[in-house]
């Protein structure tokens, strides 16, 4: 118990304050470490950061998306005609359905990915 005690106190003076200054902990260097940051992108020739197309692609599929949602949910007549669309579809069309929105979703990214390649070139034409 004593040791205890003794290593408790060994640095602390006769009224409990401590005898020599402590130093706080140094704050880790955050310049040194930025996997946790993507990398800024590259800019022009002239200066300027290149269009994300993919962002504005998508930005706009969402919002004809949530439109036309709003759109059929705005009216009963329009939510109740959809719903009735909906449970006349057999099977077979709601999966050729699924099948045709994937692949709206597939060729989209494609030509996306197309253009951010063709933008990296352009960037750096060295590469």
């Amino acid at each position: 118990m004593s040791e205890q005690n003794d290593d408790v106190t060994a640095g602390l003076g006769a009224e409990g304050s401590p005898t020599t200054p402590v130093a706080p902990p140094s704050a880790p260097d955050l310049r040194e470490s930025t996997a946790a940051w993507p990398a800024p992108a590259p800019s022009t020739p002239g200066g300027r950061a290149p269009i994300r197309w993919g962002g504005v692609v998508w930005g706009l599929l969402l919002t004809l998306f949530s439109g036309a949602t709003l759109y059929v949910l705005a009216s009963a007549e329009r939510a109740a005609d959809v719903a009735l669309w909906l449970r006349s579809l057999t099977p077979g069309s709601a999966w050729a359905l699924a099948a045709a929105a994937l692949g709206l979703i597939i060729v989209v990214s494609a030509l996306l990915g197309g253009i951010r390649a063709s933008q990296r070139r352009r960037v750096r034409p060295h590469v």
